[in-house]
C-alpha cells in the first residue's frame, strides 16, 4: 500500500515538474520572439547583413584612425594599465591606445620597461582579420612588438 502511494506522489511530482518547465520554455520562447512579430524572417536576414556591414566598416574606420595617429607625431608611453580585456596604454601627448587580447605577461614586461625606455607606438601592422601588432620603439632604439585583438585610439 505505502509503495502504491509513493509512486502515484512521484508521478504527481513529476507532472508538476514537466508542466513548469514547459510554461517557462514557452514564456521564453514568447520573450525573443518579439523581432519576429515585427520583421519577417526574410526582413530579419537583411537586416542583419546590413548590421554585420555597419560592424566591419566601424572596425575599419577604428583601424584606420589608429594607423594614421601612430604614423603621425606621437607622444611616448607614460602609463600602462591593465583591465580585463586587454591594456591600455596612456601616451605623453595625451592619447590613450587601448589593446585587446594582450597575455597578462606582455602587461608585466611593459610596465617594467615602457616608462624607463620612453617607448612610443613606431607602426601598427594589421596580420589577420582579428590579429594586429604594435610596434614599440624606444629612444635607444630598443624595439618591442605586442600582438593584440584589437588596437583603438581613444582620446
Amino acid at each position: 500500500m505505502g509503495v502504491v502511494l509513493c509512486v502515484v506522489l512521484a508521478l504527481i511530482a513529476l507532472s508538476a515538474g514537466y508542466r513548469f518547465v514547459r510554461g517557462r520554455r514557452r514564456h521564453r520562447r514568447a520573450a525573443s520572439d518579439s523581432l519576429r512579430r515585427v520583421f519577417r524572417p526574410r526582413e530579419l536576414r537583411q537586416l542583419n547583413r546590413h548590421l554585420e556591414r555597419i560592424a566591419v566598416d566601424e572596425l575599419r574606420r577604428l583601424e584606420v584612425r589608429a594607423v594614421r595617429y601612430v604614423a603621425g607625431d606621437v607622444g611616448y608611453v607614460v602609463v600602462v594599465s591593465g583591465s580585463r580585456h586587454g591594456i591600455g596604454l596612456g601616451l605623453s601627448d595625451g592619447h590613450r591606445l587601448e589593446l585587446g587580447g594582450v597575455s597578462r605577461s606582455t602587461l608585466k614586461l611593459l610596465e617594467k620597461g615602457a616608462t624607463e625606455e620612453e617607448l612610443r607606438p613606431a607602426r601598427v601592422r594589421r596580420y589577420g582579420f582579428f590579429s594586429y601588432g604594435l610596434l614599440l620603439r624606444g629612444k635607444a632604439g630598443a624595439e618591442m612588438e605586442i600582438f593584440a585583438d584589437r588596437v583603438t585610439l581613444a582620446l
